[in-house]
């Protein structure tokens, strides 16, 4: 879970993505688990975003503590977790979207369970997400140059992993950025990023959950740099990606 992922393809991927060429018959078996599991995840997100949508579109309201799963905690983690959530109430910075047992274990987890540390993260989170409405993003933002964005920077979800976790892949080495910044601008491409985690939150995340019947709040991230020429990967394309790694250590720690 959270694991980082980079390698070189050896050949192009397939349709459905099989990046497994083990034939034994256990490993026939896994796969078939695989699938179930990945069919479940999917069916579970898209019913759930149905459900969402025939309530008026509250999808801020969608808590984990309303799906049925198991939950098994560490004791010390929840003890950390719990002086955590106490000290953000006694400051009134914990907002009721942000109450949730596995989204401050993620910070305290990034700053090595030093509470003050922690805090003075969750604090940045916040004012941060004051500053660039990102508790409305996912309604106010629309990204319409989205297909042609995804022609020079191919990327997206594609199903789970073994454990339930979606699988988010980027194709770096496909990057052209000339033609991404013909259809898009930076900004505009970091509004984009930050609306997908918090669609992930909202939707894919509870809808796996549902599927895996556990807490599931991260993703395995591939990254594949097959083709890729750093020399030539030019100043606009690594300070986008250093915009967003930034976006993501401050804002959604041991997410990806």
């Amino acid at each position: 879970p959270g694991e980082l992922i980079a390698f070189e393809e050896s050949e192009k991927f397939s349709k459905d993505a099989n990046l497994d060429i083990e034939t034994s018959e256990d490993e026939k078996r896994r796969r078939g688990r695989g699938r179930s599991l990945k069919k479940k995840a999917m069916t579970a997100s898209t019913k759930l975003t149905h459900s969402l949508k025939k309530r008026g579109g509250r999808v801020s309201d969608c808590k984990y503590t309303a799906i049925s799963i198991e939950d098994v905690r560490d004791a010390e983690e929840e003890k950390a977790v719990k002086a955590f959530r106490q000290a953000l109430l006694a400051k009134d910075q914990l907002p009721s979207r942000h109450d949730d047992y596995y989204t401050l274990l993620r910070f305290l987890k990034a700053r090595k369970f030093d509470l003050d540390k922690t805090i003075q993260m969750w604090e940045d989170m916040l004012n941060w997400r004051n500053e660039n409405g990102v508790d409305t993003i996912v309604q106010d933002f629309v990204y319409d140059e989205y297909e042609e964005v995804q022609q020079c920077y191919p990327h997206g979800y594609h199903g789970v992993d073994k454990q339930g976790h979606p699988v988010y892949i980027e194709r770096i080495g496909k990057i052209d950025v000339g033609k991404l910044m013909k259809v898009t601008t930076v900004e505009r491409f970091l509004k984009y990023h930050v609306q997908g985690f918090e669609k992930a939150f909202l939707e894919k995340f509870p809808g796996c959950s549902m599927a895996a019947k556990k807490p599931i709040d991260c993703t395995t991230t591939i990254l594949d740099v097959q083709g890729l020429n750093w020399m030539s990967f030019g100043k606009v394309a690594n300070d986008l990606v250093m915009r967003m790694q930034k976006i993501d250590g401050d804002n959604y720690p041991e997410v990806s």
